[in-house]
């Protein structure tokens, strides 16, 4: 059950719309879904304010689609799905959105940024910066990207900025220093961290 559900239900209760066993009901009675392949954790937003993600890979089509149909059987208004192969999400039966350089799929539609993402911002509701070194660096930067505006974020990429060209990187100060969070992303050097690290607050 995810957290708006959760409120919404104990809203009922104290209206008097839904009793108090009612409602201990249905919250003990499903707190993960077996589905012979996979057993969901349908309680896991709850917890931790962030529903269960499906990693693609290893899995069929079928078994994604499901794992995806019996979470938004059971309340889930949108999932995602991670290192998902372009071939694989063709024959996923759920609709999906594809997006062939994360390599996710996202079914229930990407939210828009709230200022309430789930990634723990220090400095309240700032931006999520992801940096990459190089071009090759871009897939794994997406999935990152993609995962972090998933969770109701707002995401600015920088990407092709790595040290051997530290003027491109500069040319993004701004977004640097006044980003909450920064995903440094390079895949031949470690510099890049270390260097973002030194221009941000």
């Amino acid at each position: 059950m995810e957290q708006n559900k959760l409120t919404e239900l104990l809203n009922a209760v104290a209206a008097g719309s839904v009793t108090a066993e009612e409602a201990l009901f249905k919250l003990r009675k499903e707190p993960f879904r077996e589905i012979g392949y996979a057993s969901i954790d349908l309680h896991r937003a709850v917890r931790t304010g962030v529903g269960e993600v499906v990693y693609g890979e290893g899995k069929t089509a079928e078994q994604i689609s499901g794992i995806i149909s019996a979470m938004m059987d059971s309340g889930c208004e949108r999932v995602l799905i991670t290192r998902l192969s372009e071939e694989k999400s063709a024959s996923v039966r759920v609709e999906i959105t594809y997006d062939p350089v994360a390599r996710t799929g996202i079914a229930g539609g990407m939210p828009e940024p709230d200022g309430n993402g789930k990634i723990v911002i220090v400095n309240g509701n700032g931006k999520i910066v992801v940096v990459t070194g190089g071009t090759s660096d871009i897939p794994v930067a997406e999935e990152a990207a993609v995962t972090a505006q998933f969770l109701g974020n707002d995401v600015v990429r920088i990407y092709d900025a790595g040290v051997a060209g530290i003027h491109r990187l500069f040319a993004h100060i701004d977004e640097i220093m006044s980003a909450s969070v920064i995903i440094a992303i390079a895949g031949m050097e470690g510099a890049l961290a270390s260097v973002v690290g030194g221009l941000a607050a």
